[in-house]
């Protein structure tokens, strides 16, 4: 698995191999070479990353990965007592958010309100005053146009990964998001917040350094299953 997809540098390419390589071979092969990559995980290994990044993408969308293939990989995972590997398998139930909240709001405090698409545009400013005020619009489509504001800086993501009663829309677009997914500490706030799909929290933390692993581990805030998860892969790796 590894071999196959370190010397793809392109990201869709790199994913579209790692799903090739999901289907083409048995389920029970398949797991065994998911642990052997996880126990690898967190060392720093740039190739190792960049494959876990491709399966975490691959796991992550439906459309890349087919059920009857899930559900065999994941019936071997459990024979083969790979709960690391079971858990990030698992499919989120299906979450559509609220209503989209076309309501027309300031783009600074104490601003006037301003419709919607004032506001997308006012997402693709410079302006800092704007932005840090912007992120935290519950529009999705604001969100979009925010996420591809190439003025949004690290700081900016980890409020909206942070950000508590949280849009799971808006946390999984941003761990599947081409540039803010590569942040290590972006990757940990949203896995550290109780409202992140717990599949995509399991999926994010394969790769976390022992240290994030750990706190993770010892978070009250995160679901049991999460922190077993952690400390399954802190496991793995010793």
């Amino acid at each position: 698995m590894l071999s196959a997809v370190k010397s793809i540098r392109e990201v869709g390419m790199r994913q579209a191999a790692m799903a090739r390589i999901i289907h083409a071979h048995p389920a029970r092969q398949t797991v065994e070479t998911m642990q052997a990559l996880i126990a690898r995980a967190g060392r720093g290994n740039l190739d190792v990353s960049l494959a876990l990044a491709a399966l975490v993408a691959v796991l992550e969308h439906p459309t890349h990965i087919s059920y009857d293939a899930r559900a065999e990989l994941y019936v071997a995972a459990n024979e083969l007592a790979a709960a690391e590997v079971s858990y990030i398998l698992l499919e989120g139930a299906a979450h559509e958010g609220n209503e989209p909240d076309d309501a027309p709001r300031p783009v600074l405090p104490n601003g006037p309100p301003m419709p919607l698409g004032a506001r997308k545009s006012a997402a693709r400013t410079r302006d800092r005053a704007v932005l840090t005020h912007l992120i935290h619009d519950p529009n999705m489509q604001v969100v979009e146009v925010l996420l591809g504001n190439p003025n949004l800086v690290e700081a900016d993501l980890l409020i909206m990964a942070a950000k508590r009663p949280a849009d799971r829309r808006v946390l999984q677009r941003i761990a599947n998001h081409p540039r803010w997914s590569q942040s290590r500490r972006v990757r940990v706030a949203l896995a550290l917040n109780p409202d992140c799909p717990l599949p995509l929290a399991c999926r994010l933390c394969l790769d976390f350094r022992d240290s994030d692993l750990r706190g993770v581990a010892r978070n009250a805030g995160s679901p049991p299953l999460l922190r077993g998860h952690a400390t399954r892969l802190l496991e793995r790796r010793s």
